[in-house]
């Protein structure tokens, strides 16, 4: 299991079933679950982890083993880092990327509410870089 994965699942932030909603059809295919749903197609692409901020608008996916990616200023801005290794504190259901010198991602195993669509989430995500803060709500998507 991908390290990632296994930290996320450790500090309880593991909801994205229970987030997805399919129409509850079984027989629906992947790719018409990813039609209308930006996480089901981040998770066919590859991703481990997504989270989404507001104002300015943004997100993160986080690819085990592959890369790092932040899109800001909704959407107009993104960088793609390499991939790095978290370090974690089981202890607070936190985990970090120090993605490089000035830019860090926090993962928090604590509940969050997305500010424009009200939806719920079990992980707070910050993103710290270029003195700039981003605050947002995010999810394991495996």
């Amino acid at each position: 299991m991908p390290k990632i994965l296994l930290l996320l699942l450790m500090i309880g932030v593991f909801s994205c079933h229970a987030q997805e909603n399919t129409g509850g059809d079984p027989a629906m295919s992947e790719e018409d679950r990813a039609k209308n749903n930006v996480w089901h197609k981040a998770k066919l692409r590859g991703v481990a982890f997504r989270a989404i901020g507001q104002e300015p608008g943004w997100l993160l996916e986080i690819k085990n083993g592959e890369e790092i990616l932040i899109v800001t200023n909704y959407g107009q801005d993104k960088v793609a880092y390499p991939y790095v290794e978290p370090r974690e504190d089981k202890a607070a259901r936190r985990t970090v990327f120090q993605v490089d010198a000035d830019t860090r991602v926090l993962i928090e195993g604590r509940p969050c509410s997305d500010t424009m669509s009200g939806e719920q989430f079990q992980t707070t995500v910050t993103v710290t870089s270029g003195g700039k803060t981003l605050k947002g709500c995010g999810r394991a998507l495996y």
